[in-house]
Order: structure tokens, then sequence, then C-alpha cells
């Protein structure tokens, strides 16, 4: 009797250290968004501006630069992640920036998620290129 309530007490406390998730895929959860561009000349003058498709978007855990994810953007610019559990996630894309090293900047967000089935809206990622 006593091995067989050791071992539903072993059991229990495996189940409930499990139920513990750490941000990333396998939740109920989703992120969405838009990116906007903006179409800057060589002067530095507006062009054009509107909803922009076929740009890479990121996702990581809150404050890791690795991104364990990324999508484009559609042609209306706009992008989704699914089944994500509770937590902070980064999302970003990158724009054109000519004074910068590298030719690029960056647009970052960070998004929580704090229940399981929420949709979370990212305020727009606004780029240049």
């Amino acid at each position: 009797m006593k091995k067989l309530l050791l071992l539903v007490l072993i059991v229990t406390s495996f189940t409930f250290s499990s139920c513990s998730k750490e941000e990333g895929y396998g939740g109920l959860a989703t992120i969405k968004g838009k990116v906007f561009g903006k179409d800057v000349n060589s002067n530095g003058n507006l062009v054009g501006e509107g909803y922009v498709g076929g740009f890479k978007v990121y996702i990581s855990k809150h404050g890791n630069s690795a991104s364990f994810d990324d999508v484009d953007s559609s042609y209306d610019g706009t992008f989704q992640f699914d089944f994500l559990y509770e937590g902070s996630y980064d999302i970003w894309v990158f724009g054109d920036c000519d004074s910068c090293s590298w030719d690029q900047v960056y647009v970052l967000r960070t998004v929580e998620i704090t229940s399981k089935k929420q949709t979370v809206e990212v305020e727009d990622l606004v780029i240049t290129f």
C-alpha cells in the first residue's frame, strides 16, 4: 500500500511540474499584425506608402536575439503567428536605412500573451524601403 501511495505521489508531482510551459509553439494563442511601408527616395522624400507584402517578420522569446520562426507578410501587409503559449515575445522586421551600418534598421515590438486562447494584435510595424 505504501508503494502504491508513493507511486501516486510521484506521478502527481510530475504531472503538476510539467504544466508550466515556456514561450514558444504548442499553445493556442495567436499574435497578428501588419507591416506598413514608406517608400523613400535617395533624397529622403516620401514617394509612396501603404501596407506591404513580402517582408520577413521574426518572432522570439522576449529578450532572446535568436528567432524561433519567421513568416512573410502577405500582399496586404498582414502576418500571423499561431499556436503560441502564454508569455512575452519580441516581433520584428527589417527596413532600409541608408545612413546605418549594414544599411538596415529594425522595428521591434514586445507582446505579452496572458491567456491560453488569446489573440494579440501588434501595433503596425512601420518600415522604410
